[in-house]
C-alpha cells in the first residue's frame, strides 16, 4: 500500500474521477456511503451531530448525514464557515439538505455557549487531508471546545487541524478523535506516536480508487500489508530437506539471559529454518538443550559469556547480540566477528549497544540488518527529541552505512540503503513485552538463512511477527501476551499468507 503525499492524493482522486466516475459528485457519494456504513458499525449511537466545513471534506459529511437521515437515524448538521464560498460539490449537497427535512444549523462565529447532547457522536468533517496550515481564530476555538466535551468524536479522513505531510510536531488546534475513518490509505502524519492523541483508533476505509494510478505513481513510502507481503513467500519444495531450508547461526545469551537465545532459536525454527545452531557459553548448554531440543548447541566459547566468534560450518545467516551482555568478553567476540565474516547478519540488542559504545557501526558489512528499539537507536545515532527526527536519521543512516534498519515499535519502520521506507500495519500493544524483539530477530534471521534477500526477510519477518501477535491477542487477550505466544502463532501467520496466495486451497 503506497502512502502518497497530499498532492499525490489529490491527483489520485482526480484520476479516479476521470477514469471510473462521471463526476466528482459521484465519487463523493460513494465515499460518503462507505464511510457512513463504517461509522454506524464502529460508533453506533442514538444521535449523530456532523460538523461540516465548506470544502470537500465537509461535502462528504453532508452526504453521510443525508444517508443516515434516510435510514431514520437522528442526525443534526452544523455547517461551519461561509457556505457561499464552499466547493461546488459542497454547495450542491448543502442545497439538497436545505430542500429536505434534515435539521441544519449554521455557524460563522464561536457561540457564547457551546453544549452538545453528551450521548451524541460528533462527526468531524471540518477539514480533510488538503489542509496545509495550522487552524487559527474562531475555528481553533471551536475545535478546542469540541475536545473539551465528553462526546465520542469520529473524524472523517483526518482529524481536523492535523496536516497530512507535516513530519514535525504540529501547532494550532487539532481535533482529538476517538476514531479516524481514513479514506483509502493512512495519511503519513497519522503514523507517529506524537499524533496518536488526535487520531485515536485508525480505521482504513477502502474505496477502490484508480489502480492504474496507484501502480504507476512512484512513492518512497509503503505500508506493508497482505498484498505487499504474501507474494514474497516462497513455496516449499516437495523434495526439499533440512539442508535446503537454511542453516542459521545464533550467537546469543549469557548467564541469566539464556531466554534470549532460546527465543531467537525457537522463533527461527518456527519460521521454517532447516537447522539452527546456537553458539552458547558453557553454562547455557543445559538450558538450550532442554528448552529447544531441535536446536544444535556449540560451546567452548566461554563459561558464562560468549568470548570469541567461530563461524559454524555451512551456516547461511547469523543472528548476533540478544542477551550477550556488553562487557569485555562479548565486546571481543563482536570485534572478532567484524574482522572475520560477511555472512548475512541480524544485529540486535546488546550487539547494538556495543557498536554504539565502540563506534563500530561503520564496520558492519553492507546489507546487514539491525533491529533497534528506540533506546538502542538513540544510543547508536544520538538523542532525538521526537519520532519525526528519528525517521530522518533512520533514512539517512541506512543510506550512509548501506544497511537495513528495522526500528521497532508501533508501526515498525524498515529503511533501506536506497532510501525507501516501509511501515508495518500489523501488531498490537500487547506485544510490548520482554523477549518480543528476540522473537523478531529469530524470524528475520530464519528467513535470511533460507535465502530470502535482506529486504524481503525484513518485510516478511516484521509483518508475520505482528500478525502472529495479533492472532495471539485475539486468542489469549492483549493483556496476557508473552513472547512465546507470538512464536506459537507463527504458523497461523503462514496459513493466512498462504491462503492469500492460494485462496481456493
Amino acid at each position: 500500500m503506497k502512502l502518497f503525499s497530499r498532492e499525490q492524493l489529490r491527483a489520485w482522486d482526480q484520476a479516479t474521477i476521470e477514469n471510473l466516475y462521471s463526476s466528482s459528485a459521484e465519487l463523493m457519494e460513494v465515499a460518503a456511503r462507505t464511510c457512513a456504513e463504517v461509522l454506524v458499525d464502529k460508533a453506533p449511537a442514538g444521535r449523530y451531530i456532523f460538523f461540516c466545513g465548506t470544502g470537500n471534506n465537509g461535502g462528504d459529511g453532508l452526504v453521510m448525514a443525508r444517508l443516515l437521515h434516510e435510514q431514520q437515524l437522528d442526525v443534526l448538521v452544523v455547517v461551519v464557515g461561509d457556505a457561499s464560498k464552499g466547493s461546488p460539490d459542497f454547495r450542491d449537497n448543502l442545497q439538497i439538505l436545505i430542500d429536505g427535512d434534515l435539521p441544519l444549523s449554521f455557524m460563522s462565529a464561536m457561540p457564547e455557549s457551546f453544549e452538545m447532547d453528551p450521548d451524541a457522536v460528533l462527526v468531524d468533517a471540518l477539514f480533510g487531508s488538503g489542509l496545509n496550515r495550522p487552524i487559527e481564530g474562531w475555528l481553533s476555538e471551536l475545535i478546542v471546545a469540541i475536545n473539551a466535551l465528553p462526546n465520542r468524536v469520529v473524524a472523517i479522513d483526518m482529524p481536523s487541524g492535523l496536516q497530512a505531510d507535516l513530519l514535525q510536531p504540529q501547532s494550532g488546534a487539532i481535533m482529538e478523535a476517538d476514531i479516524t475513518l481514513t479514506i483509502e490509505i493512512p495519511k503519513r502524519s497519522m503514523l507517529f506516536a506524537e499524533n496518536d492523541v488526535y487520531v485515536g483508533r485508525m480505521v482504513t476505509v477502502p474505496l477502490g480508487l484508480d489502480s492504474d494510478f496507484e501502480y504507476g505513481e512512484k512513492c518512497d513510502w509503503v505500508m506493508i500489508d497482505d498484498r505487499e507481503v504474501a507474494p514474497l513467500l516462497r513455496e516449499r519444495n516437495k523434495y526439499s530437506h533440512k539442508g535446503l531450508n537454511g542453516h542459521l547461526q545464533v550467537n546469543a545469551g549469557s548467564s541469566g539471559m539464556m531466554g534470549a537465545c532460546m527465543l531467537v532459536a525457537y522463533a527461527a525454527m518456527r519460521t521454517g529454518t532447516g537447522k539452527v545452531t546456537a553458539c552458547v557459553a558453557e553454562n547455557g548448554m543445559h538450558v538450550m538443550q532442554t528448552a529447544v531440543p531441535e536446536v544444535v548447541c556449540k560451546t567452548g566459547v566461554g563459561a558464562a559469556e560468549l568470548e570469541c566468534f567461530e563461524q559454524v560450518e555451512h551456516t547461511s545467516a547469523l543472528v548476533i547480540g540478544p542477551g550477550i551482555g556488553t562487557g569485555s568478553a562479548p565486546t571481543a567476540m563482536l570485534n572478532q566477528w567484524l574482522n572475520s565474516t560477511s555472512m548475512p547478519t541480524i544485529l540486535d540488542a546488546d550487539a547494538l549497544s556495543i557498536l554504539a559504545r565502540e563506534g563500530w557501526l561503520s564496520r558492519v558489512p553492507a546489507h546487514s540488518i539491525i533491529t533497534p528499539h528506540v533506546g538502542e537507536f538513540d544510543r547508536l545515532f544520538g538523542k532525538h527529541e521526537n519520532h519525526f527526527q528519528r525517521l530522518q536519521t533512520q533514512l539517512d543512516k541506512s543510506k550512509e552505512f548501506g544497511i537495513y534498519i528495522v526500528l521497532k515499535g508501533a508501526h515498525t519502520r524498515i529503511s533501506t540503503p536506497d532510501g525507501l521506507l516501509y511501515i508495518n500495519s500489523t501488531g498490537n500493544p500487547g506485544m510490548a513485552t520482554a523477549g518480543s524483539g528476540d522473537v523478531l530477530s529469530g524470524m528475520i534471521g530464519g528467513l535470511l538463512a533460507q535465502g530470502y534477500e535482506p529486504l524481503h526477510a525484513a518485510l516478511l519477518g516484521v509483518y508475520m511477527h505482528g500478525l502472529a501477535g495479533d492472532v495471539a491477542a485475539e486468542a489469549r487477550s492483549m493483556d496476557s501476551i508473552i513472547a512465546r505466544d507470538i512464536i506459537e502463532f507463527i504458523g497461523d501467520a503462514f496459513t493466512h499468507l498462504r491462503g492469500i496466495n492460494h485462496p481456493e486451497g
